[in-house]
């Protein structure tokens, strides 16, 4: 007669205690909240000129595209070649252009709990996640047509494949980190900062890691070589071989910037100063938490590295060239929520400070539905409305007439457009570049008009204000046209202006 044993049970019959049950049902609804927030209202902004540029570079023939892998200034091949994929399947709605952000920025958030649990801990994990979800920095990006939430996804990828390498030393896991590490570089030139603060982190622990240095280096060697054009882009732009459109930007006025922005995006004055401060206080609170509670191997040293360097090494870099801006340090922001959570969490789990920790939450979750709602999910205009300005020529335009895009590379909105608004192709469009070139002058300017629009009487003025004083401070193209003829009409919207000109006598 048989008998059964109870140390013979499987695994799978064992009942798993409720809060296990409730951490990952809490898990997975913050994943579900940050997918709604992420995956709704992807069409109520129109795409602004970043968005439609790089829309219209992938829908060129796939060689031009991969030679973005080897041309200098591309900032982002690997999402060049994803999106050029990814349009010939879907089409180049708002909606379809913007998706592939908004699954990368859904992604993230159970990524950032796994690197979370792996090195400092499944409550801080959880409100890391929780943070991530409803991040409107993260939103903001995640419902835009441009890499960086899948620059945060693989940097987030990157860190927990390193950290799961240190500690487990295997080759695949090794193999693992060099992949996503090189993809990552790949993604973005601002991503070599995410390598430095794990090099970093692995050379000052490396008493810790005793028969890993072989692994390390192996895989910092097979780095090596993909990063070679993109290193060789970077040192041009830091030796100022590379002209950049960002202006110089202070040390304070880079740290306000990045604490409201990694805090609550855009909102007004007193919720970004509130949130940047309640943020950064829960920041420092968790690196003091976290370096007095671990031991070796001190993961709290990866997290601040990842948070500092990025951002310190940007800032650095702009002293050479300026090349500040707040998206470029979005990969800091998982490792500043990692901070920020362990502080939470730390006065979540105390006896004594737990309703602090309640309150806490409350703040925070306060301090992001604000701009959520305001900014995110405003129906109001946000961007650069090029579907409204041309949208209203094609509804107001007649036969004969003609557009000048002014500055010129800004042509890519015209050829976006012209395919959501057939109409447009009727009218002959002339492009002037912009003035800041040695070699444009006004009588060269009129040649060109003529050549291009030539017998037009009626013409349409597309421009963007916020980049007009750069490409014509002087107002010389606007001033021609007003000097030989009217203006009938004017439309303007959230960074575009349109004017009609009946010119006094044919082009």
């Amino acid at each position: 007669m048989r008998t059964s044993h109870p140390s013979r049970l499987s695994v799978a019959s064992v009942p798993l205690p409720t809060a296990t049950v409730l951490h990952y049902l809490s898990l997975g609804m913050i994943i579900i909240v940050g997918g709604v927030l992420r995956l709704t209202m992807l069409r109520q902004q129109s795409l602004w000129f970043d968005e439609i540029d790089v829309v219209v570079r992938a829908q060129r023939p796939l060689d031009e595209v991969l030679r973005t892998f080897v041309a200098a200034g591309e900032n982002g091949p690997l999402y060049n070649i994803l999106l050029a994929l990814w349009v010939r399947l879907v089409g180049v709605s708002e909606i379809a252009v913007r998706f592939p952000s908004a699954v990368a920025g859904i992604l993230s958030i159970p990524l950032i709990y796994a690197l979370a649990r792996r090195t400092v801990g499944p409550t801080t994990g959880l409100f890391a996640a929780g943070l991530l979800a409803i991040s409107p920095y993260h939103i903001w990006y995640s419902q835009e047509a441009k890499m960086y939430t899948l620059v945060v996804l693989l940097a987030l990828l990157s860190s927990l494949a390193l950290a799961e390498a240190l500690g487990r030393n295997s080759r695949l896991l090794w193999a693992a980190y060099a992949i996503a590490t090189t993809l990552m570089f790949y993604t973005h030139v601002a991503t070599v900062l995410v390598f430095v603060a794990q090099t970093l982190y692995v050379v000052v622990t490396r008493r810790s890691w005793a028969g890993r240095e072989r692994g390390w280096l192996v895989a910092a060697a097979v780095l090596t070589l993909p990063y070679v054009p993109v290193a060789l882009w970077a040192m041009r732009v830091v030796g100022g071989g590379v002209s950049t459109w960002h202006g110089n930007i202070g040390l304070w006025d880079a740290v306000r910037t990045l604490g409201v922005k990694m805090a609550v995006n855009r909102a007004d004055a007193a919720i970004e100063v509130g949130g940047a401060l309640l943020y950064a206080g829960f920041a420092v609170v968790g690196v003091i938490v976290l370096a007095r509670r671990q031991g070796a191997p001190r993961w709290w040293l990866l997290i601040a590295s990842l948070a500092v360097v990025p951002i310190a090494g940007l800032y650095l870099v702009s002293l050479r060239q300026s090349v500040f801006s707040d998206r470029y340090a979005i990969v800091a922001l998982p490792a500043y929520l990692l901070l920020v959570s362990a502080g939470v969490a730390s006065l979540v789990r105390g006896r004594v400070s737990w309703p602090l920790g309640a309150l806490a939450i409350f703040l925070l979750l306060a301090f992001a539905w604000g701009p959520i709602r305001d900014i995110n999910r405003s129906e109001a205009t946000q961007k650069e409305d090029w579907r409204s300005g041309y949208a209203d020529i094609a509804r107001r335009a007649e036969p004969g007439d003609a557009m000048i895009v002014h500055p010129g590379y800004l042509i890519t909105t015209y050829e976006y457009f012209q395919q959501r608004e057939p109409r447009l192709s009727d009218y002959p469009v002339a492009v002037i570049p912009s003035f800041a070139v040695k070699w444009l002058d006004e009588p060269l300017m009129v040649s060109m008009l003529r050549e291009q629009l030539a017998g037009a009487t009626r013409v349409w003025l597309v421009q963007s204000p916020d980049r007009v004083p750069l490409a014509d401070p002087d107002q010389i193209l606007k001033g021609w046209l007003a000097a030989h003829g009217q203006p009938l009409y004017t439309y303007e919207v959230n960074g575009v202006s349109i004017t009609l000109f009946e010119l006094d006598e044919p082009l």
